[in-house]
């Protein structure tokens, strides 16, 4: 009898275990985007490995999933034949954005044993870094504005293909590896937007960019914003004073934007570690209600420091609400300003995708300790 009941103990717990498995987004054209995924379609959550990270999509009933912070979601069916057929929808794009996907059952993979390869290339898009490990690559693209955070993929008959899915970008890299060169590249953003681009190899991965900017003198620090109960809020340094703290630690950002993700945990550790430190956010979205889009955003990123609302996603907007930054360049743009003294300005982020991430977290670090001094 004992047997028999530990038999059906461990069969059940055999059915219970997620199923690995490839889920393709349909880009058209023959296009897709692959990912290795985990999932029990009749319970529990789907999960899509995104590089180095895992994207946990929470299982709302029977073939429904919803997609972490950037909102969304992932709706299909099971087939007989185990493969679950569906659609993404991108609830911060317009008119029921939506791309059909599949995913099927795929048995684990054999771990490589070669070495890792590092190699870098100039491309129109940025500085393409790479480390290829038997047919699997892993990479990102670095640009003055911040990077594309975690890109996976293969390296298969001299073409080389990456891919990344964070639940507001779905992005695919294709091109044709010809000597020290990458040729016909196409760039693929969902089903909206293709743009083509090349590359050559070098050695160089430190970037010809600079990520401060100096502030426009022309304006004192001040602005006014709405916060999240709509009432119209002016920030100045006399908020900073009023704080009791010795800096403030200001990131304009979309909660659109995987970037700004990548910067609003970093900013987290922040917290913890710099207490005589302000922190404020202010979002440019776009969202129809950009107040419920932040109040979800704050709450699922668990942030305890106030998030404002500085108009629609644009620049343009941004920068004329704030205008003493000199000029909005990317989201994230980041200010340091102490109690008095002069402002430091940080445009874009390199992301922990990225070589640069180790600098680009002492540089925080470095920028609030000078002013607490």
């Amino acid at each position: 009898m004992r047997f028999w009941l530990l038999l059906l103990v461990l069969l059940s717990g055999c059915l219970n275990q997620p199923e690995r498995g490839v889920v393709s987004f349909y880009l058209g054209d023959d296009a897709f985007v692959t990912l290795e995924s985990t999932c029990n379609f009749h319970e529990g959550n789907l999960v899509l490995k995104n590089g180095a990270e895992n994207i946990v999509l929470n299982r709302v009933e029977e073939g429904v999933y919803s997609v972490p912070v950037f909102g969304g979601s992932v709706v299909g069916v099971e087939r007989e034949d185990g493969v679950f057929c569906g659609v993404w929808t991108d609830s911060l794009r317009p008119n029921n954005y939506t791309i059909p996907l599949e995913i099927r059952p795929n048995p684990l993979r054999k771990p490589c044993g070669e070495p890792r390869v590092k190699s870098t290339y100039d491309t129109s898009l940025g500085i393409l870094s790479l480390e290829s490990f038997c047919d699997s690559v892993l990479g990102t693209f670095l640009t003055p504005t911040g990077d594309y955070r975690y890109l996976s993929g293969t390296v298969k008959n001299s073409v080389l293909n990456l891919n990344t899915f964070c639940g507001s970008h779905l992005f695919s890299f294709n091109a044709l590896i010809k000597g020290d060169s990458l040729v016909n590249g196409v760039f693929r953003s969902g089903s909206h937007y293709t743009e083509m681009w090349d590359g050559v190899k070098n050695n160089n991965t430190v970037p010809g960019w600079l990520s401060s900017q100096k502030p426009n003198e022309d304006f004192n620090f001040k602005f006014t914003a709405t916060n999240l109960d709509g009432k119209k809020v002016v920030i100045n340094r006399e908020t900073l004073v009023s704080s009791g703290k010795n800096v403030l630690v200001m990131d304009v950002l979309g909660t659109w934007c995987p970037n700004c993700y990548d910067e609003v945990m970093l900013l987290k550790e922040m917290v913890e570690k710099h207490p005589n430190a302000m922190f404020l956010s202010v979002a440019f979205e776009r969202s129809e209600n950009p107040y419920k889009r932040i109040s979800e955003f704050k709450k699922e990123m668990g942030v305890d420091w106030s998030i404002l609302y500085g108009g629609i996603a644009s620049k343009v907007v941004a920068d004329s609400v704030l205008p003493f930054l000199g000029g909005v360049k990317s989201f994230p743009t980041t200010l340091f300003l102490p109690i008095s003294g002069d402002p430091i300005v940080h445009t874009g982020f390199n992301g922990p995708a990225t070589h640069l991430y180790p600098e680009e977290v002492e540089f925080y670090h470095n920028s609030i300790n000078g002013f607490n001094e």
